[in-house]
């Protein structure tokens, strides 16, 4: 029989892998999850609320000063990135940005965006080019740090067929945004508990979608975390209720040597109860969830295989 401080080993077991799951989906598709669970508000709405832990606020791009790209757009944050292929993924190597104090406002408010907390949080268009080292050393192009440049040159030398990328993101005056973070003392900025900072100049729809796309098995791999958080917490819920209901079955209560159907046993036909009753009821009620999930996902891959 299972003992409740076995349960609890295994719940807690559950909880931590489930933990571990969902920290290696990435920043990426924790912003996507926050973003998905956020109403975004105007700059008024959200200064005069009570809850600053972390808000959503939607507004018009706006900067006392901005610069301008090659297109001579009026920029307040341009990031570019150089990535080398590593063969089934891509290693960032070298990061430029630049940037200006902006803030998103509405006909009476402002809300400045901190600026130095957009990582990937950041989810706009991007501008991208594709080639080999060969091709992005002949570019010439400057770099943040002499080592990225002298890495450049070494690849081109040593292995010039390898995958080169680069990635251009960017902020303008134009775009209307959506925002989300902890906001303290009129700045929005990273949310309590390690929460990124967001920032998207898509319709929320579509920077969902852009979220989603970027690593397809990370809609299984948020599903299985999910199933084992509920799974575990079960476990632990099963081995309280073990621990409080042990000292009251003791208390005074002879067991009938003979089990009949009033006592409850289930081999002779009545209700089973104790701890293997509660584990047969917590599994009754989770497994119709368990198989609605399992029909989804397979409709789901029905429908992809199709397209």
């Amino acid at each position: 029989m299972i003992s409740p401080l076995q349960l609890a080993a295994g719940g807690a077991l559950l909880i931590a892998a489930g933990a571990l799951i969902n920290a290696r989906l990435g920043a990426r598709m924790r912003a996507g999850r926050l973003l998905a669970g956020v109403q975004p508000h105007t700059p008024t709405e959200a200064l005069a609320s009570t809850d600053h832990a972390y808000v959503a606020i939607n507004g018009s791009v706006d900067a006392a000063e901005a610069f301008e790209d090659e297109n001579h757009r009026p920029l307040v944050y341009r990031r570019e990135r150089v990535l080398i292929s590593d063969g089934r993924s891509w290693r960032e190597i070298d990061r430029a940005v630049r940037s200006v104090p902006f803030s998103l406002s509405d006909a009476t408010s402002a809300i400045a965006i901190d600026v130095g907390e957009l990582d990937e949080g950041l989810i706009v268009i991007e501008r991208r080019w594709d080639g080999s080292v060969a091709e992005l050393h002949a570019a010439q192009r400057e770099y943040a740090t002499s080592a990225s440049a002298a890495l450049v040159v070494e690849l081109a030398a040593s292995d010039p067929e390898r995958g080169a990328r680069l990635i251009l993101e960017q902020i303008s005056t134009l775009d209307h945004a959506t925002a989300a973070g902890g906001l303290a003392g009129g700045q929005l900025t990273a949310g309590p508990g390690g929460r990124p900072l967001i920032l998207t100049t898509l319709e929320r729809g579509e920077a969902l979608r852009i979220l989603g796309a970027e690593k397809r098995w990370a809609h299984l791999a948020g599903l299985a975390a999910l199933l084992l958080f509920v799974l575990g917490a079960l476990l632990c819920l099963a081995a309280v209720i073990s621990l409080l209901a042990t000292p009251l079955s003791g208390a005074g209560v002879t067991a009938s040597p003979t089990p009949t159907p009033e006592t409850g046993d289930a081999r002779t036909g009545g209700t089973s109860v104790g701890l293997g009753g509660l584990i047969s009821l917590l599994l009754a009620l989770t497994a119709p969830f368990a198989l609605a999930g399992l029909v989804a996902l397979l409709a789901r891959a029905a429908i992809r295989m199709r397209r």
